[in-house]
């Protein structure tokens, strides 16, 4: 077989690699949030690799920005029919880490879908897991509510946003610590929250009397009509093990039924031992597993 010629991708060859990727993992990496971190500002073009054979594009990787100055990811390590073409994946993360290495990067990580080759690939260049991650789905038609009267719901405002970023902040510590690190401190997070809002994220918060005690949110049609990404359900410290969380969970799938929505998907990461608060909340709330990725670190 001849070897694959890695290259840098073309400009035009970045539109197709979304939809290159979902087919050439099985759906495993999704077309809308691969097009949405190719099309980012934080997105170097000169970061992304392709593999070539007889002119056509047969698998590619990409090292992309994290929020973190200096801090880098590499994803998007896949090919067509990958297991015959072993030789060309080793070549992709070769490439990326030369490119990584000239950068000199404080921290590094790598997020790859839990299937072969690509998990023993990375494991042959020192990578090791550190955590998963999920894509757990819901098929709103089936799901059941059971409100709780104790929790007053209301939406989140551009007027209130500023206090919600706040107890958003508050209410993934100390599970996602590590998120907020790679997003450049509790500031950015905040921050952020308040620019999804403005770009259509939906977020509901739960009082109990004049304490809010978690929050929940979705993007309406993000996959296509009646198709949400939810942004997860997250509970203040002090009020997590009271039942909190299934209520804000039945809220949000009421709230989604009532936009129109069918089905709502959510990454969540985990522990590589064990499941997650979250990850078992989506699941006892009629969640299903859909796949599992890993992130991965050089030793």
């Amino acid at each position: 077989m001849p070897q694959s010629i890695v290259r840098v991708a073309e400009p035009e060859e970045l539109g197709i690699l979304p939809k290159s990727l979902q087919e050439w993992t099985s759906g495993f990496i999704e077309s809308p949030r691969t097009k949405s971190v190719l099309s980012s500002s934080a997105f170097e073009p000169t970061g992304c690799f392709v593999a070539e054979d007889k002119g056509s594009i047969v698998g590619c990787v990409a090292v992309t920005n994290l929020p973190r100055k200096n801090w880098l990811v590499i994803r998007y390590l896949a090919a067509k029919r990958a297991m015959s073409r072993v030789y060309a994946v080793e070549k992709l993360l070769s490439k990326a880490l030369q490119y990584v290495d000239a950068k000199r990067p404080e921290f590094l990580r790598a997020t790859t879908p839990s299937m072969q080759p690509y998990v023993d690939v990375y494991r042959s260049f020192a990578f090791k897991p550190i955590r998963r991650d999920f894509r757990i789905t819901w098929d709103l038609t089936r799901t059941i509510e059971s409100p709780n009267k104790e929790i007053e719901i209301r939406e989140v405002t551009e007027k209130t946003a500023p206090e919600i970023a706040k107890v958003l902040v508050e209410s993934i510590r100390p599970y996602w610590d590590w998120r907020t690190e790679e997003q450049g401190g509790e500031d950015a997070v905040a921050h952020e929250f308040q620019e999804g809002l403005k770009k259509g994220e939906r977020w509901l918060f739960g009082s109990v009397g004049k304490d809010v005690v978690g929050l929940a949110g979705l993007i309406p049609n993000y996959y296509g009509a009646g198709d949400a990404r939810f942004r997860g359900t997250f509970v203040i410290p002090e009020y997590r093990s009271k039942g909190y969380g299934r209520s804000m969970m039945s809220q949000a799938s009421s709230w989604a039924k009532k936009l129109g929505q069918n089905k709502m998907t959510v990454y969540t990461f985990s522990y590589l031992e064990c499941l997650a608060p979250g990850a078992l909340l989506y699941l006892k709330s009629g969640g299903r597993i859909e796949s599992e990725y890993l992130q991965m670190q050089r030793a």
